[in-house]
């Protein structure tokens, strides 16, 4: 099955019709009110989709086939007045229609970088590569279901050192607007923008890894803009719950590992479909009732005490650890918010197979504003490739019906 998704892929990659294209920048870009600006932002977007390899200004412009085309391009994209959101948000509610997305998921991206003038850039320890590497911090949120996700909207974590040097800011042109904030404060800000009325979207559940993360902090600010969510916590984050192992003795702290760990006993199997494989996987998994210890921030009236669903899944082979998961959509089974929090994997495998391919990284400029717009470019071109993949794989399934 694995190797079925993978050359639907490379074929709809090496398929996509210049006309859908054509009609779908046509559609995202209807909010650009030049006619070149729109002409532009086509060229842009069939660079991403043809050139192979790293996505310079210089390949990219090859694609036009005009020799002022590498300097109308890096114009259009670092020093030109057209605005990201309304392609942002059209782009949103075209996928929030077609895809019925179960989730906004949001995951991190780290650009790594040699220099230190690319607008964002800091040195930070990264999880994943563990080492500390000097990149730029960005969050995206993708619209995600089992089968398909897209990402739709970005942030960039803007380091004090930035917002407080004024040449700098002024360098990378960042806007007056653009205030110093927490990354959890920039994560939860990049998503909850998705709820304005201005996006027309359908609300959905909130999913995220917040391992790396100030679990407390997330979850008072999602408390406080009333945000669901479905988070995955480290097995050390402190919880307020029962001991079920001695009914009746009354509420106690625990880390949140120990207190799945008790319950383990009462979990039941869920099935879910691996996104890497494309088969279908069991799951031990266990929910109960919790609370997280009140987080006090100066000046801000404390939260009342808010009652959360603690959900521990263990994989069917013995040894696996388990893992751990927050959420406060209260009437929605465990089973139900595990599955879930697993559209991580699904956006994760996305991005590492189609946004990196469009150059999701590949930015050379400087500018706060050229990034914001190169990185929707990217996710223009990101939906043309999954719709063109599904479109493909449903007409592959007629013609097999009709045969």
């Amino acid at each position: 099955m694995e190797g079925v998704e993978r050359e639907a892929l490379a074929q709809a990659w090496g398929d996509v019709a210049d006309d859908f294209v054509t009609e779908f920048c046509g559609r995202m870009l209807a909010s650009l009110k030049r006619r070149d600006q729109r002409t532009r932002g086509e060229w842009y977007v069939s660079g991403l989709l043809t050139v192979p390899g790293r996505k310079s200004m210089r390949a990219l412009a090859a694609v036009a086939d005009h020799g002022a085309a590498e300097q109308s391009l890096h114009h259009f994209i670092s020093n030109s007045s057209w605005s990201w959101h309304p392609v942002r948000q059209a782009l949103a509610r075209h996928l929030d229609r077609v895809l019925l997305p179960q989730a906004w998921v949001i995951d991190s991206m780290a650009i790594p970088k040699a220099g230190e003038h690319s607008v964002g850039v800091a040195e930070s320890f990264r999880f994943d590569l563990g080492r500390v590497v000097n990149s730029q911090q960005a969050f995206g949120v993708s619209l995600a279901n089992e089968q398909l996700s897209a990402p739709v909207n970005w942030g960039l974590n803007l380091p004090a050192e930035w917002l407080e040097d004024e040449d700098r800011r002024r360098r990378a042109r960042i806007p007056d607007d653009v205030a110093a904030m927490s990354v959890e404060a920039g994560v939860v800000h990049t998503v909850a923008e998705l709820a304005d009325a201005a996006w027309g979207l359908r609300r959905r559940p909130v999913v995220l890894d917040g391992r790396t993360l100030n679990s407390h902090a997330l979850i008072e600010q999602f408390t406080r803009r009333r945000i669901p969510f479905v988070m995955r916590v480290d097995g050390s984050t402190r919880v307020v719950g029962f001991d079920p192992v001695q009914p009746g003795a009354g509420e106690r702290l625990f880390q949140a590992q120990q207190l799945v760990e008790r319950g383990k006993k009462l979990s039941k199997p869920v099935v879910w479909v691996d996104p890497e494989y494309s088969i279908s996987r069991s799951l031990l998994v266990s929910g109960t009732r919790v609370t997280v210890p009140a987080v006090r921030r100066p000046g801000m009236p404390p939260l009342s005490d808010r009652a959360l669903t603690l959900v521990g899944g263990w994989p069917m082979q013995k040894g696996r650890p388990g893992e751990v998961w927050l959420s406060n959509l209260l009437d929605v089974p465990p089973a139900a918010l595990l599955r879930l929090g697993r559209l991580t994997r699904r956006v994760s495998k996305d991005f590492q197979e189609v946004s990196t391919r469009v150059g999701m990284r590949d930015f050379e400029g400087r500018s706060y504003a050229g990034w914001h717009r190169h990185v929707t470019l990217c996710s223009v071109a990101h939906a043309i490739m999954v719709l063109s993949s599904a479109r493909r794989r449903q007409f592959d399934a007629l013609e097999e019906l009709s045969a």
